[in-house]
């Protein structure tokens, strides 16, 4: 029922919605021009650069339709379908249905309203091009910052791969044996020459005994040696003066013989006289023989003593050289320290048996010094003498001066064990580290407070 009074009202009012439609077509037509002549400033104020821009937006479109500036009057009608619908409310749907039906009337032309007098779009300004050369001047600055390239290059080469180092020396027995008494105790401050670790010397003892002993019996023979040599001289003398004799005895049996020889031919002596002579001879001959063949054995007896002496003279030396080592083994019982400074940790207890080469404890010196591992474009220009500033991270950032003392001459990969081969296999290029001694400067307040091991950050000064 409700749905057709909206009918029978548009039907009883059809001259009010064509007075209503005119009017409607009047004020939109006022409306257009309107905005059609408060846009162009707007759009000045807009825009001051492009000045064809700007007149091409204040052109208002020629075939819009005038009714298009209207607010949908829909949004004024009532919600609910079922309220009646007054009069007001009948002439509202009837403009609505007057804007929504197409209108054949043309609409007047709009004409272009000129730019304003004495304006014109501003040129480039020189301030645009100087700020762009300055991003790009600041642009190439970072970059060469960032990669440390000239001017840029710093003078300042650091690192914080760096180490406090020591004299760090192990304390091991030189013996094998049962540990009788630790005279030290942990960390403590010795002094060279303080004892450390007793071991049982009992065995050295004896060994050192053993070789004493074998010292005398090395004398003795040695002795005995003496006097068999003497004898030996002896006998080669006596032997000497019965080869003398038997050669007389030839010389007198000869001289016989030959008188015989003479007193046989006027018959004052017989035959039996000339061959006894003859026999008299030949047995002294046989016993010239005999004392020379004597007083040879005599000399080789001589020989074999005194070559007999020269291994008597060795023992000795040998039983002496074991007596020395025996006193040495005997000495290592006792552990002093090498030297002054202070004790590590200790590893040994009382009772405990240690061999020779057994790690006891350590000990580490006073003088300390610094190991800075720099990459290899770092030390291009560092020299021996330069100066160091070196933060100890342990201190609290505490820091020490001192000096470059000398450059390794290899990288650190060079000493390793495992050295890579870079003929075989895939090569990736990485900075080497070469490691730079620093010797601290002396008279510093905190230098005692340096333990070997502490990580440390080093700067040194290149220029």
């Amino acid at each position: 029922m409700n749905e057709d009074k909206p009918n029978r009202v548009d039907d009883a009012s059809t001259p009010n919605k064509t007075a209503k439609t005119v009017e409607n077509a009047q004020a939109s037509e006022s409306l257009s021009n309107q905005a059609v002549v408060d846009t162009p400033s707007q759009s000045h104020m807009a825009s001051n650069n492009d000045a064809n821009t700007n007149i091409a937006a204040i052109q208002p479109e020629p075939t819009m339709s005038a009714t298009r500036i209207q607010t949908d009057p829909s949004d004024d009608l009532p919600t609910n379908t079922n309220e009646p619908i007054n009069a007001a409310d009948t002439n509202k749907i009837d403009s609505t249905e007057a804007g929504d039906g197409k209108d054949d009337t043309p609409m007047p032309p709009t004409e272009s309203i000129p730019a304003p007098a004495g304006w014109s779009p501003k040129k480039k300004s020189f301030f645009n091009l100087a700020l762009l050369i300055a991003l790009i001047v600041i642009g190439v600055a970072l970059i060469l910052y960032a990669w440390k390239l000239p001017p840029f290059t710093p003078t300042m080469q650091q690192t914080n791969n760096a180490f406090v180092k020591g004299q760090t020396t192990i304390i091991s027995p030189q013996v094998s044996g049962y540990v009788t008494e630790v005279a030290v105790e942990d960390f403590a401050n010795v002094v060279a020459g303080d004892l450390l670790v007793k071991i049982d010397d009992r065995t050295f003892q004896q060994q050192l005994e053993q070789a004493r002993a074998n010292i005398d019996i090395a004398l003795t023979n040695r002795s005995s040696n003496a006097q068999d040599t003497g004898t030996s001289q002896a006998q080669i003398q006596a032997r000497e003066a019965d080869v003398y004799s038997a050669k007389v005895s030839v010389d007198s049996a000869r001289e016989d013989v030959n008188r015989y020889q003479g007193l046989i031919a006027i018959g004052a002596v017989s035959s039996a006289d000339v061959a006894h002579a003859e026999a008299q001879l030949a047995k002294a001959q046989a016993g010239v023989q005999q004392a020379e063949a004597n007083l040879q054995v005599a000399v080789e007896g001589s020989k074999k003593t005194t070559a007999s002496r020269s291994s008597l003279d060795a023992n000795i030396k040998n039983a002496e050289a074991a007596a020395k080592q025996a006193q040495i083994n005997l000495d290592n019982t006792i552990i002093r320290a090498p030297e002054s400074g202070q004790l590590s940790q200790l590893s040994v207890k009382t009772g405990q048996y240690v061999t020779a080469g057994t790690q006891l404890m350590y000990i580490v010196p006073k003088g300390v010094w610094i190991i800075a591992n720099f990459k290899e474009t770092q030390v291009a220009n560092m020299t021996i003498g330069e100066a160091a500033t070196i933060h100890v991270d342990a201190l609290g950032g505490t820091r020490f001066s001192g000096r470059v003392s000398n450059i390794s001459p290899a990288t650190g990969s060079e000493f390793s064990a495992g050295a890579a081969n870079p003929a075989t296999g895939n090569y990736i290029k990485i900075a080497q580290r070469i490691p730079v001694r620093i010797d601290l400067d002396s008279n510093q307040p905190d230098l005692a407070r340096l333990r070997p091991g502490m990580s440390v950050s080093v700067d040194v000064d290149t220029k």
